[in-house]
């Protein structure tokens, strides 16, 4: 003998669990609910990046939502202003003109021409007796100015 397995069927108008285990759930559910959300972008869906500021002043994203949050677009991130070099103190320099590439321990290297150089260094080239100093007009006229 086989006994036949029969599925419960609510009746009709009788509630799925007791009003007491559904008041219980209410009360749950309450106390998760952390703030109260007003009619704003996120109740219509959409998707929106924070532009909170960065550590280094920069804002994180570019994204975020345009003026009447229908679309995602870009919010313009803050690029920082480029530095502009600055010019350093004018060395004072010399030049001179040499018969041939020479390099010299703790001086430095000249080649054959004209050669610019620090005027501490060209006070030890001048003493070399194939290297001379260089007018400006010569060196303007070897470089074509």
């Amino acid at each position: 003998m086989t006994e036949e397995v029969m599925p419960a069927k609510l009746a009709d108008g009788e509630p799925l669990i007791s009003e007491e285990q559904a008041e219980n759930y209410k009360k749950a559910t309450k106390k998760k609910t952390t703030k109260q959300v007003s009619e704003t972008a996120e109740d219509k869906g959409v998707i929106t990046a924070p532009n909170k500021p960065g550590s280094g002043g920069s804002k994180k994203s570019s994204l975020g939502g345009t003026a009447d949050n229908e679309v995602i677009g870009s919010a313009g991130a803050e690029r920082p202003a480029k530095a502009t070099p600055k010019a350093g103190p004018k060395k004072a320099t010399v030049a001179l003109y040499s018969d041939r590439n020479v390099y010299w321990n703790g001086v430095g290297r000249i080649e054959k021409g004209y050669n610019i150089v620090p005027k501490d260094q060209a006070a030890k080239w001048l003493t070399r007796n194939h290297v001379r100093e260089a007018s400006p007009e010569e060196v303007a006229s070897e470089y074509g100015a």
